[in-house]
Parts: structure tokens; sequence; C-alpha cells
């Protein structure tokens, strides 16, 4: 059974994340975003003042300039937008588990 696109739910939801880990949104966690974004069905965007990225791309992800403190606006539009935002919101909560990563290695002499 086909399900009629007028037909189909598609919500928008906006929320406002900051980059907490130490290093910021470098490559490492562009692409973390990137794999875990592809599994969704929604359009997924990062914003940050002007700099748009769509949250698939590692490259644009690395456009946005995104360092420890800023503050950039998640925009997701899709019939899994809440899925999505939590997932993110998990992510920059848990500073993409870099902080730890860094705590746990031993101090150069």
């Amino acid at each position: 059974m086909q399900t009629c696109p007028i037909l189909q739910k598609k919500m928008m939801v906006k929320k406002e994340l900051v980059v907490q880990n130490r290093s910021g949104v470098h490559a490492r966690v562009s692409t973390m975003i990137a794999q875990r974004c592809k599994g969704f069905t929604s359009e997924i965007r990062l914003r940050n003042g002007s700099v748009v990225a769509d949250c698939r791309s590692v490259i644009d992800l690395l456009s946005l300039g995104a360092g420890i403190g800023t503050a950039v606006q998640l925009e997701v539009t899709g019939e899994d937008a809440e899925e999505v935002v939590n997932m993110m919101t998990a992510m920059f909560d848990a500073r993409f588990n870099e902080d730890e990563e860094s705590s746990s290695q031993p101090s150069k002499p």
C-alpha cells in the first residue's frame, strides 16, 4: 500500500545545540554526524549564522567552522524529525565522546 505524499506527516523541528567538545566540529566529528544522519529519511541541516550544512556531507559540516562554545541551529524536516533531534542532541550532549577519550590517554612528558 502506498501512502499519498500529500497525506504523509512531514514535521519541521528546530533546536539550538551548543558545541561542547574541545576540538569543535572537525573531521572525525563531521564524519560521525554524517554517518549517523544517513540512517534517517528527514532533511537534516545545521546552521551557523549564514552558513548552512547538509548533515550528510562531511565537507558541508566542516564549512560551519563550529568551535567549542558555538551555538548552531539544527533544522530537521521529515517524518522522523523527532528521532533525529533526539539523536543529534545526545551526540552534542555527549561531546561526541571526545573529551572522555582525551582524558583517558596518558599525558605526554
